[in-house]
């Protein structure tokens, strides 16, 4: 390695030079340009860029002590191209990744829309399956596949779209309302967020469709604004906290029951968690936003009382949480050990850096404090010279 980037920074300097007096712009390319391609030529881990960067900056100040061009200038050129030709190459990596998960999300996007249309055909299949019986039987497939739709719902794009019709039908049957709202946004939260790893955005997108719907039913048919906002406040919330639960018992389940959870998704899940109460307060404050003058004076009502109203999600999130954090110490006890050693580690070395960082920035604002001081007393030096 040392020996490829010595051979191309020498070779680069020394047809610098030729040209005529070598300047910094050129030190900072030819370095940059070695760096880079030396990085990008093998796979290459932290320690190897480091020793890349290393022999870079070594090489090219100790070939420039040989030509006497190992000023300032030139030293901080060398730096710089060392420091750029490791960004250059590691910008590319991801650029390339970047666009590795932009391709994935349109893959996932495609195979969520073919698994919502396998779905489709399975309930078209059920629902002619129905029609070959006839009487009681007949009745009791047809509800089954109903129930089956509505429970895929989410999957189906349907969520909306469920909750205005049944807000709708609710508003129209002029009784306990606010109640029924309540029951129809908890049903639909609950449902389309079971059976799917919790999420904070899941559940930010749920309560967003959820809540809005409900509004636009409300506005709509013009009747009990009041009574559909504060129901589906309180289903939604509900709602989000059987998810909670769900989501607790099944990082603390064993056996059969377990499911794989790593590390990694522990630590965003219980992250997640921790945001539940600030999220869907948001939420409720979004709706507002987009919703008429009466709805938005309830929501926002309900937003500035949410720390009350919500205490009980917070409540579960705060035990959901205690209880990913249990289960991230049962699974990596030595991983965390690790990881413990090396947070200490880097926050050694931030300190370090820092207060190297903090020496250097006084010096430059001290120097330059200087430079205005020598300044100044050369203009007060010439003004009395000049009397």
């Amino acid at each position: 390695m040392l020996d490829k980037i010595k051979e191309q920074i020498i070779s680069g300097l020394k047809q610098a030079r030729e040209s005529g007096e070598i300047k910094a712009e050129q030190v900072r390319s030819i370095i940059q340009d070695a760096v880079s391609k030396t990085a990008g030529s093998a796979k290459v881990g932290a320690e190897e860029l480091k020793e890349i960067a290393r022999d870079a900056v070594t090489v090219s100040i100790r070939e420039m002590e040989k030509t006497g061009d190992a000023n300032k200038k030139h030293i901080t050129a060398a730096v710089e191209g060392a420091v750029n030709g490791i960004k250059d190459f590691q910008k590319k990596a991801f650029d390339a990744k970047e666009h590795e998960l932009q391709q994935l999300s349109v893959h996932l996007s495609e195979e969520k829309e073919k698994l919502s249309d396998s779905v489709r055909k399975a309930l078209e299949g059920t629902k002619e399956a129905a029609d070959t019986f006839s009487g009681e039987v007949k009745v009791q497939i047809d509800t089954a596949v109903t129930d089956v739709k509505l429970k895929s719902a989410e999957l189906l794009g349907l969520t909306g779209t469920v909750v205005k019709e049944a807000v709708k039908k609710a508003i129209e049957s002029g009784k306990d309302v606010e109640q029924m709202v309540a029951q129809i946004t908890k049903g639909t939260t609950e449902r389309a967020l079971a059976g799917t790893r919790f999420s904070a955005e899941k559940v930010k997108d749920i309560s967003n469709e959820v809540l809005s719907a409900t509004m636009e039913a409300a506005e709509e048919e013009s009747s009990h604004i009041k009574d559909a906002s504060r129901g589906a406040v309180q289903g939604t919330r509900e709602g989000i906290a059987i998810a909670v639960d769900a989501t607790k018992e099944a990082m603390s389940a064993t056996g059969d029951k377990a499911k794989t959870y790593t590390k990694e998704d522990i630590i965003r899940t219980k992250k997640d968690l921790e945001s539940i109460e600030e999220l869907f307060i948001a939420a409720v404050r979004r709706t507002a936003s987009r919703s008429g003058e009466v709805g938005k004076e309830v929501l926002n009502d309900l937003a500035d009382r949410a720390r009350e109203t919500t205490a009980d999600l917070k409540v579960k999130a705060v035990q959901a949480a205690e209880t990913a954090t249990g289960r991230l110490k049962e699974l990596s006890k030595d991983a965390a050990g690790k990881a413990a050693d090396l947070t200490g580690k880097a926050v050694r070395a931030t300190a370090k850096e820092a207060k190297e960082l903090s020496k250097r920035s006084f010096d430059i604002a001290k120097g330059a404090l200087s430079g205005m001081w020598k300044g100044a007393k050369e203009a007060v030096k010439k003004g009395r010279e000049k009397q």
